[in-house]
């Protein structure tokens, strides 16, 4: 019949029956077009579409639509819905972060159909639960507990099929979602599409599905194939790496990794497999058999490719224990799903911040380290047919390479014997000199003298070594010290340390990546340039786009704070390099990189610090006749060293850049020489800290072009580090990619009283005998001597800022309170003190304790507790451990992870010698460190009364983070009246607002973060960044209310919060957040900014270093105390450099306009302290961040700010204390005090470099930043006791003696700025006698290399005006010849401002002038007349007339006439531009 029909419509058979079937389909009712709408991860992407597709081949009318968690990102909610809208099954996988609460809110707002069955796994737990089948939720009763039984995996051994159906037998109102799991973990496309069909089939398609094939958990991988553990076919003798990945390692998109990694690892020599583990219990199965699966062969080491913890949290401890069994290297290889190769290399961090935590802080807990990027996405691609958009993965050949080339550098020191073995031992050497040989905490001579004789003992080939550590120093200072400013100890040590000469260099030099041979040469714009190249190159012009804003955004603030004739020219420069770029970039064919080039070269040439780079190789640091030096002293096949110098010393100028600057070439050729002409084996860098893991760029995931990853290159490295430096220590195992060896703190002991503060404790006790008694004229007698002795010890100021922040009155003074109030606050104050810890003496790595020392230690551990036995016994195992963990890091061994921290907070971090690990953000503000935070905030805001002023400012550090479990972050949000909420594993997945009761107000806090805090806790900045604007939509209805042409604004201001929006109608009097937004913005709409910048731009408060900068600059500039005139200098200084932005749209944007803006409101600053051992004092970070914010909030408000200390060093009794009061206890506590004297002069050299290097170093340090905390009697006591020995110490002789010697000269040096620049007031005796000492020091001595005796320091001035011709004569040899002559072949011949601005003044006699420029933050705050100014005025007039100068070099005579003409040109335009400027930026624009 249907032939006939077709015969009579003369149509042929084959398309009738398509027009039929066609025909069937679009008819209702007659097959149901049947839809699945799907939400994966990325890493799954390819799966599921891999799946869609063979569904779709077998039902070509059902429709398919799958997203991935990014993509839902990019719609609005009614897009997501309408997805699911007419759906008729709903499968999410992978749902987490931000997408976890959107989705469970749109489910609940608008669900799918009715009958759609809803499928959700391997996601936040609140979302599983929503999973729905029939209209049922099986899963909404489960406890957590019984979630995480049917979500297990079944074991190594286990039949996948038989755990299944076991599971659903013993859960059957789970059945249906364990089935449906069942083919999700399966793995495999033909797995993927059978759970489509069965998705759909329980939504009403008449389709049919497979039953689930379980994948074996557990397989083994080998040349291509997929193997049982028998068939590796591994030889005897060989060694082996196993490459531990994921079970779905094998599929298309993830195998090329496996073939490409072994492929490299076999080059090198060991064999290679793959473990195919499935994460949780195969996984911990896996690492159990892998000694087994390897036999016959040895396993080497392991590279793991798995994230978060190996084993999950329940074998979390297994293996790690049997990694400890294995007893080989852990390597950590990362597979970047979610930026191409090209992202990777042009991003400013590496890795993307919230991966950070699961990549590389989880493994870390087992010991895993090394980290890098070993593939990376490809450019995403939208399946036509899904609609999904996703990328598979590529290895990225040159890091599987180094990856590769490193495990068998590990391996090597397995096999090697240790007699051939070369070992290359770095000390710290920062800043550089004679007087700072040393480690934080750390004996270094001492701790050197023991490894060296440690790896004699274990057969190492060391030759003859010194007789003892004062002979090993003797050496060390003789040609194994940085002194890259004295000419003449340059040329005394050419001969007797190794060199490189400028040929072998440069040719070494070639063989770098290109941007960093430009930015070495050129500069940032050299970096700039390549990086933008190769982005074009590799067609993703696109990207060069954000780095190109960013940093032209920080060079154009570098100009408009740059005091140089040639900075006009420059911008003009800048814009044209931006425009060419931005035109490159468009790919517009009349732009060219040859022009952008010429351009570089003219702001190059301008003679601008920051602009320019350290020019041709070798450069001028530690260079001499051409060669570059290398101290250090070699011992048989070790080299000890020290580490070089950063190249700043040469060049002072670049302090005041707010840039990054590349380490100089010695310091490249340094390490090339250790690695490829001495032959290192291993590196060793001893004690907190180095310098090469705060080199500049990425904080983690490095890539070839990170000076980090430059230097360490692919030799192992161990570190010995400080236990309770954690935070530091994590970014030397990152950026260093070493292995920890953690170290003991010193013994540590409550604080005794001394002298005149034991007889003032003497006096309260008797006043508080009589008590009860009455006002006695005994009483009266002894009150009358406690003020008497108050004022005697200089007291009166440092009591009344406690009594005045306890009371709320800032104008309360000592005489207007009782003596009974008195009494008690100077008792207090004694107590306080007490009760503080101090450090007895150094440590020296791997030396045991005295018995002594470890009953102290044992005391302060626990106490008013008890002394636990675990605790006596890894205390005195520690230093064993330590010297064990080194030589088993060298001989090519695991390292077993623990936890580090203070000792007394914290016991568990002992015995020490071990690799430790620190908190993960994601778990921060914990709920314990939340609890101490609302303390401290409440304490914060019972200090004042009435409404608060202005706003807060809190300074956030990693390392005090890392202690306190995030409670200063705490602090903040409770400030800001925000609350973290948790999930049932004490992850952080959201914030709450609270309610404003009792008459609270919402504050307004900033927050200033350090590099290291920007880099380990990035997501809190995240969390951070969102409580402000939390608190900002606590008052968004008021604002639409009261201000509605604010609406954009408002909305761009709120929009990041997302799900996390709940808006208010909280009055502007009560939130401040609210209050100074609307101030802000409105100023800037009004001044014709588009409302949605403005409205960013007015909420932002978390401000910090540039992307791959570290240090506010402060402590640098307070060090080089030459490199600046007046304060205000340092504050410009520290605002260049924290002047970049944070948060959920910000990643370090230049916004310095923001930061002055907020500055000027700051009241009240908050530094936490959470270290039992460290303070204010023994560290230049405090004041380089609290001191640093403090000065730059008194320049542009024109008042230091109510400056506060939280110690929290005791999490059950946290103290909050003026600054002043804070530093001044220390500075009696601790370093007056001769407890602390008599434990430093036990250590000899390292004790003396305490003193000098550390405390007094940091107190100038606070005298420049505080100069109202740091008076002249702190001056005039520390002389007292460091030079005229108080304490009848023999302190003076100790100081005076031997290499000693160089740390008294030192701090004498400090002694003079202190007074030259007119912080001291001294007497003219003292000036007179101090002056002599230094003076007679440096001709007795010489130099010792430190900022503040650099030869032409304008101190030497000061000096010399003070003492005799005949001494005069003898100092000016020693500084004519320290200065020499500067090699004339390197880089830029340009004198700077600041030398040039030096000359002219040198021989000027006005200290009272400088004086006073030196102490005011800057002429305008001080309040000065304009007339004040003319001075400057004069020397930059003076300066201009002096480039000018006819006697300045000219031009060589080979160049041609024409560019003489063009040369003549651009010095008009340049009115007076450096002559290198004239000479090659005229040839060049």
């Amino acid at each position: 019949m249907f032939t006939r029909f077709a015969a009579r419509c003369a149509v042929p058979i084959p398309y009738l029956s398509t027009i039929l079937l066609l025909l069937a389909l679009l008819v209702p009712g007659s097959a149901h077009a049947a839809k699945l709408v799907g939400v994966v991860s990325e890493r799954s992407a390819a799966t599921l579409a891999a799946g869609a597709h063979r569904y779709l081949d077998r039902h070509p009318a059902h429709e398919v639509v799958l997203r991935t968690r990014a993509q839902l990102a990019d719609l609005t909610d009614a897009q997501v819905t309408r997805l699911w809208r007419d759906a008729d099954a709903v499968f999410m996988a992978g749902v987490f972060g931000d997408a976890a609460p959107r989705l469970r809110r749109l489910m609940r707002q608008t669900p799918p159909p009715d009958g759609a069955p809803v499928l959700i796994v391997s996601s936040t737990r609140s979302v599983v639960r929503m999973s729905r089948f029939e209209g049922e939720r099986p899963l909404i009763g489960l406890s957590g507990d019984d979630l995480e039984v049917i979500s297990a995996d079944p074991s190594a051994d286990a039949d996948p099929k038989a755990f299944m159906e076991k599971l659903a037998a013993e859960h059957p109102e789970q059945s249906e979602w364990l089935r449906g799991r069942a083919y999700w973990r399966g793995r495999g496309a033909e797995n993927a599409a059978n759970l489509i069909a069965w998705l759909l089939g329980r939504g009403g398609a008449d389709v049919t599905a497979d039953p689930p094939r379980p994948a074996a958990p557990l397989r083994y991988y080998r040349d291509g194939q997929v193997v049982s553990a028998g068939g590796l076919d591994l030889s005897e003798g060989d060694s082996a790496v196993a490459v531990l990945a994921y079970d779905d390692g094998d599929q298309a998109g993830k195998r090329a990794l496996l073939d490409s990694l072994c492929s490299a690892v076999e080059d090198q020599g060991p064999a290679c497999f793959a473990v195919l583990a499935r994460w949780g219990e195969a996984s911990k199965q896996a690492v159990q058999r892998l000694e087994r699966v390897t036999a016959p062969a040895e396993l080497g080491a392991v590279i793991s490719l798995q994230n978060f913890v190996v084993g999950g949290s329940d074998g979390r401890k297994a293996v790690t224990e049997r990694l400890k069994g294995l007893d080989v290297p852990v390597l950590k290889g990362i597979r970047l799903t979610d930026r191409t190769r090209q992202e990777w290399r042009v991003s400013a961090d590496g890795l993307p911040q919230d991966s950070i935590h699961y990549r590389v802080g989880m493994p870390e807990l087992q010991g895993v380290s090394q980290p890098l990027v070993l593939a990376a996405a490809e450019p995403e691609h939208t399946d036509p047919r899904t609609g999904l958009r996703f990328a598979t993965t590529r290895p990225v050949d040159r890091e599987v390479a180094a990856m590769a080339e490193r495990a068998a550098n590990w391996i090597a020191l397995r096999s090697k014997p240790n007699a051939e073995k070369r070992v290359a031992v770095l000390y710290y050497n920062h800043p550089p000199g004679r007087h700072n040989i040393g480690a934080d905490n750390l004996d270094v001579p001492r701790s050197l003298m023991r490894i060296l004789r440690n790896l004699k003992r274990a057969g190492y080939t060391t030759g003859p070594l010194p007789e003892s550590h004062q002979a090993l120093l003797d050496r060390m200072q003789d040609r194994g010290v940085n002194l890259p400013e004295n000419r003449a100890e340059l040329a005394r040590i050419h001969g007797k340390v190794p060199t490189l000469s400028a040929a072998d260099y440069r040719g070494w030099f070639e063989t770098l990546p290109r941007a960093i041979r430009a930015e070495m040469t050129d500069g940032p714009l050299g970096y700039l340039h390549e990086t933008l190249r190769e982005a074009e190159e590799a067609g993703r012009p696109d990207l060069g786009r954000g780095l190109l804003a960013r940093m032209h955004g920080d060079l154009r603030h570098l100009l408009e704070g740059a005091d140089h004739p040639a900075t006009e020219r420059a911008r003009d420069l800048l814009d044209q390099l931006r425009a060419e770029y931005e035109a490159l970039l468009a790919e517009k064919v009349d732009a060219s990189w040859e022009q952008a080039q010429k351009l570089v070269a003219g702001l190059r040439d301008t003679g601008i610090e920051g602009l320019k780079g350290w020019g041709e190789g070798p450069g001028r640091v530690m260079v001499h006749d051409g060669d570059m030096l290398l101290p250090g002293l070699r011992f048989g096949n070790i080299w000890i060293g020290p580490q070089p110098p950063r190249g700043w010393e040469v060049n002072e100028e670049l302090l005041h850049a707010n840039l990054a600057v590349p380490p100089p070439h010695q310091y490249l050729g340094y390490y090339h020489w250790l690695k490829d002409e001495f032959g290192a084996d291993a590196l060793v860098h001893l004690g907190r800290h180095s310098t090469y893991e705060f080199l500049p760029r990425r904080r983690v995931g490095l890539t070839d072009t990170d000076y980090s990853r430059l230097i360490a290159g692919t030799l192992p490295g161990v570190y010995p580090y400080i236990v309770d430096g954690v935070g530091e220590g994590l970014q030397a195992k990152r950026r260093g990619l070493a292995v920890m060896v953690d170290h003991l703190t010193p013994p540590l002991s409550t604080t005794p009283l001394y002298d005149e503060l034991l007889q003032l404790r003497g006096l309260v006790e008797s006043f508080e005998s009589a008590e009860g008694q009455g006002n006695t004229p005994a009483r009266g007698r002894a009150l009358d001597r406690i003020r008497d002795k108050i004022a005697e010890l200089n007291m009166v100021s440092e009591l009344e800022s406690e009594l005045r922040a306890e009371h709320g009155n800032p104008g309360l003074s000592l005489d207007e309170v009782g003596g009974d109030l008195l009494v008690h606050e100077v008792g207090h104050h004694l107590t306080e003190m007490q009760e503080d810890f101090m450090p007895r003496g150094l440590h020296v790595f791997g030396a045991d304790w005295s018995a002594e020392e470890r009953r102290m230690m044992l005391k302060s551990m626990a106490g008013a507790g008890e002394i636990r036995d675990e605790w006596r016994q890894e205390l005195r195992r520690s230093p064993e451990r330590e010297m064990e963990a080194l030589l088993a890091g060298l001989d090519g061994e695991f390292v077993a992870p623990g936890k580090g921290n203070d000792p007394i907070r914290t016991p568990e971090v002992l015995p020490t010698g071990r690799n430790f690990f620190g908190l993960n953000g994601n778990l921060l503000p914990s709920r314990v460190g939340w609890e101490m935070g609302v303390r401290m905030a409440e304490n914060a805001r019972a200090k004042g009364s009435g409404a608060p002023q202005g706003s807060e400012a809190v300074v956030l550090w990693a390392s005090d983070t890392v202690r306190d479990e995030g409670a200063m972050v705490a602090f903040g949000m409770d400030m800001l009246g925000v609350k973290p909420v948790w999930n049932s594993r004490g992850i952080v997945e959201g914030i709450e607002r609270q309610s404003l009761e009792k008459g609270r107000y919402r504050r307004d806090v900033m927050f200033t973060t350090s590099g290291l805090f920007r880099d380990l806790y990035g997501q809190l900045n995240g969390w951070l960044d969102k409580s402000v604007r939390l608190a900002l939509d606590g008052a968004s209805q008021t604002i639409r209310e009261k201000y509605p042409e604010l609406t954009p604004a408002l909305e761009a201001a709120l929009n990041p919060l997302g799900e996390l929006r709940n808006s208010g109608t909280e009055s502007l009097k009560r939130n401040l957040v609210a209050a100074h937004w609307v101030a802000d913005a409105r100023r800037a709409v009004e001044s014709g900014a588009e409302p949605a910048a403005a409205g960013q731009d007015a909420i932002y408060r978390i401000y910090g270093d540039a992307p791959g900068s570290y240090g506010a600059g402060v402590n640098r500039m307070a060090e080089r105390s030459g490199s600046w005139k007046k304060r205000g200098q340092i504050a410009d200084a520290y605002m260049h450099r924290m002047g970049h932005v944070y948060g959920a749209k910000a990643g370090g944007d230049s916004a310095h306009e923001g930061l002055t803006r907020n500055l000027g409101r700051v009241q009240r600053t908050y530094l936490g302290r959470a270290s039992n051992l460290y303070g204010l004092l023994d560290n230049n970070d405090a004041f380089d961040y609290l001191g640093g914010l403090s000065m730059a909030v008194e320049k542009v408000s024109g008042t230091a700010p109510d400056n506060r200390i939280i110690d929290h060093s005791d999490p059950d009794n946290p103290q909050m204390q003026p600054l002043q009061s804070a530093l001044l206890q220390e500075l009696r506590g601790r370093y007056l005090n001769p407890a602390w004297l008599k434990g430093q002069m036990a250590h000899g050299y390292s004790g003396a470099r305490t003193m000098g290097s550390k405390f007094m170093e940091y107190l100038w340090g606070w005298q420049v930043t505080n100069p109202g905390i740091i008076n002249d009697w702190v001056w005039g006591e520390v002389k007292s006791v460091y030079i005229d020995d108080k304490h009848d110490l023999q302190l003076d002789e100790f100081l005076a003696e031997g290499n000693r010697a160089h740390v008294r000269t030192n701090m004498l040096a400090i002694m003079n700025v202190a007074i030259a620049k007119g912080f001291w007031d001294a007497s003219q005796s003292t000036q007179k006698a101090l002056a002599r000492k230094l003076a007679e020091a440096v001709v007795a001595n010489g130099l010792p290399g430190s900022g503040h005796t650099r030869p032409k320091h304008p101190v030497f001035d000061h000096v010399k005006a003070r003492i005799g011709d005949g001494l005069t004569k003898a100092l000016d040899r020693k500084l004519r010849a320290a200065g020499g002559k500067q090699p004339q072949d390197q880089g830029s011949a340009v004198r700077s401002v600041t030398e040039v601005k030096q000359a002219q003044k040198a021989s000027e006699k006005a200290p009272s002038a400088q004086q006073k420029e030196a102490r005011a933050p800057d002429q305008a705050t001080a309040g000065k007349p304009a007339s004040a100014k003319k001075p400057d005025q004069k020397n930059r007039t003076d300066a201009q007339k002096q480039t000018r100068s006819p006697d300045k070099p000219t031009r060589d005579s080979h160049i041609p006439w024409f560019l003489w003409v063009m040369g003549g040109l651009a010095g008009l335009v340049l009115i007076g531009g450096f002559a290198n400027g004239l000479r090659s930026g005229g040839g060049n624009v």
